[in-house]
């Protein structure tokens, strides 16, 4: 294992763990609410707009290091696992040439919007005001570090396409 192998498992291990506790507080503020609205008739200020903010980018995008770390993202394999090594080494390599490509525009776009949301103080005003601005960069950060896995296994699926014979052309990247 690598160095970037293991550094990745690392951050995506810290970031699914972060994801698990926002998932638990989101539960927690739910319950708190509801518990509120029926029990004393005073629910929690702005919890719709805390969930719809905060705790739900958070569930979505932060673990996303880990979901392709582990190769969990959806996949069809109805030629890949027909295929011999080289065609599976050139389909990881255009598989994740193109994911890369489409993590970076989205990194881009999404880095935009969090630094002008960042800039300009960002919240949204419900029963109280809340702050929005940086949940923003959940998804610039989970799209540049899923982009950094996929880029190192596009190289990885190119040095064993390029590989001579003899090698395993076809295995784990």
């Amino acid at each position: 294992m690598t160095t970037f192998d293991r550094v990745s498992d690392r951050l995506g291990q810290i970031l699914a763990v972060l994801a698990a506790f926002c998932l638990t507080a989101m539960m927690l503020h739910i319950c708190m609410d509801v518990v509120g609205r029926f029990a004393f008739s005073r629910p929690l200020p702005s919890t719709i707009e805390i969930v719809a903010e905060w705790w739900m980018p958070a569930l979505i995008f932060l673990p996303m290091v880990a979901v392709a770390r582990h190769h969990e993202n959806i996949t069809v394999d109805l030629f890949y696992d027909r295929s011999g090594p080289k065609m599976r080494a050139f389909m990881n390599l255009m598989s994740n040439a193109c994911f890369t490509v489409f993590l970076g525009f989205i990194a881009w776009g999404a880095g935009e919007q969090a630094l002008r949301a960042y800039g300009e103080g960002e919240y949204i005003v419900g029963m109280i005001p809340v702050v929005t601005w940086p949940a923003r960069f959940f998804l610039p950060v989970a799209a540049t570090l899923t982009g950094l896995l996929t880029f190192m296994r596009a190289l990885r699926a190119l040095r064993h396409l390029t590989a001579g014979p003899g090698h395993d052309a076809g295995g784990e990247i």
